[in-house]
């Protein structure tokens, strides 16, 4: 009896110490990721009349691959991007405010 104890006790202690192992390792690779660059890239738009309209361009911008955060103000006619440097180009942007049914003023 005393036997099977010990042998349940030390498969116990072995699987701990497999589990540890493996989150350790896991968050050795999510501290060794890249450091990513950012811009920001600023537009003046018109046709945004009100929050709802700030939201679509918000929600459209955010589907491009690269996009980080976005600041859209019908108030003041601006929309301000931050993107992954060299990943996301201005020309993308624009012609993703205008595909959501805004006019984008250079």
């Amino acid at each position: 009896m005393k036997k099977l104890l010990i042998l349940i006790l030390a498969v116990g202690l072995f699987a701990a110490c497999q589990s540890s192992t493996k989150k350790s390792e896991k968050t050795d690779e999510a501290t060794s990721s890249q450091v990513v660059d950012y811009q920001e890239i600023e537009f003046n738009v018109t046709g945004m009349t009100c929050t709802g309209c700030e939201k679509s361009v918000v929600n459209g911008l955010k589907e491009v691959d690269g996009v980080k955060e976005v600041k859209a103000s019908y108030k003041n006619n601006k929309v301000t991007i931050k993107v992954e440097k060299d990943k996301v180009k201005r020309e993308e942007i624009a012609q993703k405010i205008e595909t959501v049914g805004f006019t984008v003023n250079e």
